[in-house]
């Protein structure tokens, strides 16, 4: 009779779960609060000033495009550089960036900055609930609402809590090797923007293990090439500059050439004119004369020409020259930005999962004891505060924050004829 009646209230709590899972739409919460800018929170951010003389708006595409609010909650914006956005919404962010513009470019008037959340982190429920694991956040959401994602409280005598175990000790193995790989990987990135000759990686890598020799090996391997593919780029723009510089000197020393023949020349007319003036030089001796003038002033004027043409050549392979190493560091720093962020996310992924797997391995313990007892759900929210972990005590209709994990518990409260019946078994011989 009393499994009867617990199969009845197992029914009508899953029956409870889904119609509020069906009956929730995060989407329309119309009155939800701006929910603050947590760290790795995606952000777009679009930049518009008004041309009063032409009556148009023009967009800022150097100072806009998607962003990534950082682990200590800033946003690095563009010109403005890192900004605290930890107490901000995207509204007040906005405000703010057009009032720094505003003051940083001296306008008269502020530009249009505004700020729209392409995707906040995830929340993630675990303990006892039938499907632990990451939700997408919205603005509003609650404890319950979290926990109709999740399935609702985990049914005791539903199975699969092994498969489940096995599959976060999976997902764990997973991280741990995605951290590997990306630390290695960091190590090399860090060698390559500072230009280094040999990687150092940290002494954390056990490089006595045959998957970490390996995957240190493959960086080692992509290292070296990356360095001679640059090194070859650079020695051919530096040979380039070098063959422009010497043609510029041998154009320098043939327009030297050049002016004493036409000095020459030009004495030998003078010359001729005065012979021609008295009689002792014919007209035709003359006019050879200033033919050969007139073609060495145009070869004078060819190398000049030639000249000018050297010294771009050679500001075009200089300027080439510094636009490659800029394109390297550049290229750098976005890939150990973006790894660094792999890392992070990465982390903060396995210490959940590894959470989940405690949780999942202390909820299969004294299952068929729980069965015959009455449960008392209890929920707390991890979330962090001043940089700091904290554990806050929530009820159903707490409002959760982007990143919160929520954790819910079930206490047990036995029948009291099981209470008593177990005094009376351990009273007797």
């Amino acid at each position: 009779m009393s499994h009867f009646q617990l199969s009845g209230a197992h029914l009508h709590r899953a029956r409870f779960w889904a119609a509020l899972l069906t009956t929730v739409s995060f989407a329309t919460i119309a009155s939800a609060a701006p929910a603050p800018l947590a760290p790795l929170t995606k952000l777009r951010l679009t930049v518009v000033q008004f041309i009063a003389s032409t009556g148009d708006y023009k967009r800022w595409d150097a100072l806009g495009g998607d962003f990534e609010v950082a682990a200590d909650g800033t946003l690095n914006v563009p010109t403005l550089g890192p900004i605290d956005v930890s107490s901000l919404s995207a509204d007040a962010l906005g405000a703010d960036i057009s009032a720094r513009l505003q003051a940083k470019l001296g306008l008269l008037d502020a530009p249009d900055a505004s700020v729209q959340v392409l995707e906040y982190p995830p929340v993630y429920v675990v303990g006892s609930v039938s499907t632990p694991g990451q939700y997408p956040f919205r603005p509003g959401m609650t404890v319950a609402q979290a926990l109709a994602l999740a399935g609702g409280e985990r049914r005791l005598d539903s199975s699969g809590g092994l498969s489940e175990t096995i599959k976060l000790q999976s997902d764990l193995d997973g991280f741990s090797n995605d951290i590997l790989r990306i630390t290695a990987r960091l190590a090399r990135l860090k060698t390559e923007f500072d230009r280094g000759t040999q990687i150092t990686f940290p002494a954390v890598l056990d490089t006595t293990d045959p998957t970490t020799a390996e995957i240190l090996q493959q960086e080692r391997r992509i290292f070296e090439a990356h360095t001679n593919e640059f090194a070859r780029q650079q020695d051919g723009l530096k040979q380039l500059a070098d063959l422009f510089t010497a043609e510029i000197d041998a154009l320098g020393q043939k327009a030297t050439a050049i002016d004493d023949q036409i000095t020459r020349a030009t004495q030998q007319v003078t010359n001729i004119t005065g012979l021609v003036s008295s009689g002792s030089a014919t007209v035709a001796r003359l006019t050879d004369a200033q033919r050969i003038l007139s073609d060495l002033q145009s070869s004078k004027l060819d190398n000049i020409i030639a000249t000018m043409s050297a010294r771009e050549n050679l500001s075009n392979a200089q300027r080439d020259l510094a636009k490659l190493q800029d394109q390297q560091q550049s290229d750098g720093a976005a890939q150990l930005q973006q790894e660094q962020a792999n890392l992070e996310q990465l982390t903060l992924n396995q210490t959940t999962t590894m959470r989940m797997l405690r949780q999942s391995v202390e909820s299969d313990e004294n299952t068929t004891l729980a069965r015959t007892a009455q449960m008392i759900m209890g929920y707390s929210i991890l979330r962090q505060q001043d940089g700091q972990p904290a554990t806050v005590a929530a009820t159903e209709d707490s409002v959760l924050l982007p990143g919160d994990l929520v954790k819910v518990t079930m206490q047990m409260q036995m029948p009291m004829a099981t209470t008593a019946a177990a005094a009376q078994a351990t009273a007797t011989p």
